[in-house]
C-alpha cells in the first residue's frame, strides 16, 4: 500500500545520500535506511489509522443516538474505504464493521460478502457473526471451517469458544463440542462460563447461551425475554472500532 510505498522511498533515499556523498560505505548505509523505513512506516500507519478511527466514532454517534441511525451509520463508515489504498487491513476494518450492522438488523444477505471480506483481519466479532450465518443455511463444514479461524485469532474470547462449542451440539456433533471446550478452558484461563458449557455438555445437558445476555441475542439464535429486547446499535469500543481480534 502507498504507506509502505512511501516508507520505502524514505528508507531509499536516506541510504543513497548516505552513500552517494560518501559519508558511509553501501554496507554501513543499510542500516539507517532499514531504519528510516520502520519509522516511516510506523508514523505514516499511526496518522492513516488516526483518520480512520475518527471516522469510526463519528459512526458510533449515529449507532448510539436513539433510535441508531443504521443507515447514517453505514454511509459513515464507507467514507473511510478511501484509505484502504493507503494501509493494509483497513478495508477489511470497514467491511467488519458494515457487516456488523447488516447482520444486527438481521440482514444476513447482505451482511454475508462484507463479513467474508474481513474474516482473515476483521474484529473475531464479525467472524463468529458469518460462522451462524453459514450455520443457518446449514453449510456447516464453511461454518467449521469459519469458527476454526475465530477461535485461533480470539484464543481468550470464552463466548467465541462456547458459541462455537454450541451450535456443535446444535448440529449433532457434541463430542467435538466437548473436546473444543475442554481446550476453551485452558485457553480462556478457566474462564467460568466456559467451565459451565463443559460440564453441560459432558452431563448431556444444553449449553445455557442466556449467562452472555446481550452478548448472545444479537447472534439471534434465540429471542430474547421481551424486557432485555435487544436493539442493534450503541457505541463501539475502541477495539472494535479498530477493527482488532
Amino acid at each position: 500500500m502507498r504507506n509502505l510505498g512511501l516508507a520505502l522511498l524514505a528508507g531509499a533515499i536516506v541510504f543513497a545520500l548516505l552513500f552517494v556523498t560518501g559519508l558511509l560505505s553501501a554496507f554501513e548505509a543499510i542500516a539507517p535506511g532499514v531504519i528510516t523505513v520502520f519509522v516511516s512506516y510506523f508514523v505514516l500507519m499511526r496518522r492513516t489509522l488516526k483518520r480512520v478511527e475518527a471516522v469510526f466514532t463519528e459512526a458510533s454517534k449515529a449507532l448510539a443516538s436513539a433510535p441508531p441511525k443504521l443507515d447514517l451509520a453505514i454511509a459513515t463508515l464507507e467514507k473511510a474505504y478511501v484509505f484502504g489504498v493507503w494501509q493494509f487491513g483497513v478495508r477489511s476494518q470497514v467491511d467488519t464493521q458494515i457487516g456488523v450492522i447488516h447482520f444486527l438488523q438481521q440482514d444476513f444477505k447482505k451482511a454475508q460478502p462484507f463479513l467474508e471480506r474481513s474474516l482473515g483481519i476483521g474484529y473475531w466479532l464479525g467472524g463468529a457473526m458469518l460462522g451462524v450465518i453459514y450455520y443457518k443455511r446449514k453449510d456447516h463444514d464453511a461454518m467449521r471451517k469459519t469458527f476454526d479461524l475465530v477461535i485461533k485469532r480470539a484464543k481468550g474470547q470464552g463466548l467465541a469458544w462456547t458459541l462455537y462449542a454450541y451450535l456443535l451440539t446444535q448440529v449433532g456433533d457434541r463430542e467435538a463440542a466437548q473436546g473444543l471446550l475442554a481446550t476453551a478452558v485452558k485457553k480462556t484461563k478457566n474462564d467460568a462460563k466456559v467451565q459451565e458449557a463443559l460440564l453441560a455438555v459432558q452431563n448431556g445437558k444444553k449449553i445455557n447461551m442466556r449467562t452472555y445476555k446481550e452478548q448472545w441475542y444479537q447472534f439471534h439464535l434465540e429471542r430474547p425475554p421481551a424486557q432485555q429486547a435487544f436493539m442493534p446499535g450503541g457505541r463501539m469500543s475502541k477495539i472494535e472500532r479498530r477493527g482488532r481480534w
